[in-house]
């Protein structure tokens, strides 16, 4: 035994605290910190070590650049290398500048709450960690997935900003016919009444507003005929 692990590159004696599937554990991450960190295979090797199951769902919804500097954060921890998480605002690709002044604000201000959400993910996470109560676990769940819906789409708009050097426009509203808006309008207008005879209905006042809206609308168009 000891002549095939000193084959494999093991050494022959370990450490009384380090059983052999332990070092195979931290051999196999510490190739994983000292490579290109493909991200596949790293979160092959957290669901192998890891423990956190929350984790392990956030690291499979793909790799964005909070997952990716978690992965290798959660990676060290295991290998019993523990970093302190990256200055992302220094870090991070400064806007060009040609840019206006309102949209460096925009872009710093992304920045800013980007960091924030990640320091608020990273409470919750750790509440996660101490907590039995199944309800305050619930809830926990509930805000970190909120948060992550919102960390991925301040991303979304930062990474558009550093590629193209601006703040992606609004889709157009799509113009409509003059004939289809009055059908539209009439159909509106019909399904308020219905629902306005329903004595149980409910927001009945929002409904009245919006129908009579319709109907001012729909004598502007007529007039215009």
């Amino acid at each position: 035994m000891q002549a095939v692990l000193i084959k494999i590159g093991i050494p022959a004696v370990l450490p009384i605290q380090l059983s052999l599937a332990d070092f195979c554990k931290m051999d196999a991450i510490q190739i994983w910190l000292n490579s290109s960190r493909d991200y596949l295979a790293g979160i092959s090797l957290y669901a192998s070590y890891g423990t956190n199951n929350f984790l392990k769902k956030l690291f499979q919804s793909g790799p964005d650049a909070y997952n990716k500097k978690k992965l290798v954060e959660e990676l060290q921890k295991l290998a019993g290398k523990v970093t302190q998480m990256p200055n992302f605002v220094e870090e991070s690709i400064k806007p060009p500048p040609t840019t206006s002044l309102e949209e460096h604000a925009k872009y710093l201000s992304l920045l800013r709450k980007r960091d924030d959400i990640v320091r608020q993910i990273d409470r919750n996470m750790g509440l996660l960690d101490i907590s039995n109560n199944k309800q305050v676990l619930h809830e926990t769940a509930k805000q970190i997935l909120r948060l992550h819906q919102t960390k991925t789409e301040i991303w979304a708009q930062i990474d558009f900003f550093d590629e193209h050097g601006c703040f992606e426009l609004p889709a157009e509203k799509k113009e409509i016919s003059r004939d289809k808006e009055i059908q539209l309008l009439y159909q509106a207008i019909s399904k308020a009444n219905k629902r306005l005879k329903n004595p149980d209905s409910p927001s009945r006042i929002k409904t009245e507003q919006l129908r009579n809206k319709h109907l001012k609308r729909l004598s502007e168009l007529k007039e215009q005929l």
